[in-house]
């Protein structure tokens, strides 16, 4: 009986070891850049900016806030792709480092966003997937830090 607990144990998603937290984060990194990177290249070249993306409405003669969009929109398609590398990369050391910064801005500018605009639903899940996604990075720049050899 001890056999088969021991096997249902670390075959299920409640024990949560080495591997399966390997999977699971890179596993939620990839969606989120694969997701960052489609959004920002759709929202780019798309003909018209208003889409399920914004929660306002644009008008057709708003041309500067049209580039504004745009180019946040290009933010997010170098953040998506700077992620994906970051996830695939060899290096250790200094993408996750630049991801962790960029997060966290963003949350910065989310979090002044919820001052001066309010606090709608959106705006809410879209702070938690980026304050998931700041700590989930802490913690893989972290344990890369830990296997990172000083034998030069």
């Amino acid at each position: 009986m001890d056999r088969t607990w021991s096997i249902f144990i670390s075959a299920s998603l409640v024990y949560v070891g080495n591997f399966m937290m390997k999977i699971l984060t890179k596993g939620y990194l990839i969606s989120v850049a694969l997701l960052s990177l489609f959004s920002g290249l759709y929202m780019m070249f798309s003909p018209d900016v208003n889409n399920y993306m914004l929660t306002f409405y644009v008008e057709s003669d708003q041309k500067n806030l049209m580039t504004f969009i745009r180019t946040i929109a290009g933010l997010f398609a170098a953040g998506g792709y700077i992620l994906l590398r970051f996830v695939f990369s060899s290096s250790r050391v200094q993408l996750g480092t630049v991801l962790i910064y960029l997060v966290a801005f963003m949350l910065v500018g989310k979090f002044s966003g919820f001052i001066y605009e309010g606090i709608n639903h959106r705006s809410l899940i879209i702070f938690c997937i980026g304050l998931l996604t700041f700590f989930i990075l802490l913690f893989e720049r972290r344990k890369r830090r830990n296997q990172i050899s000083y034998d030069l």
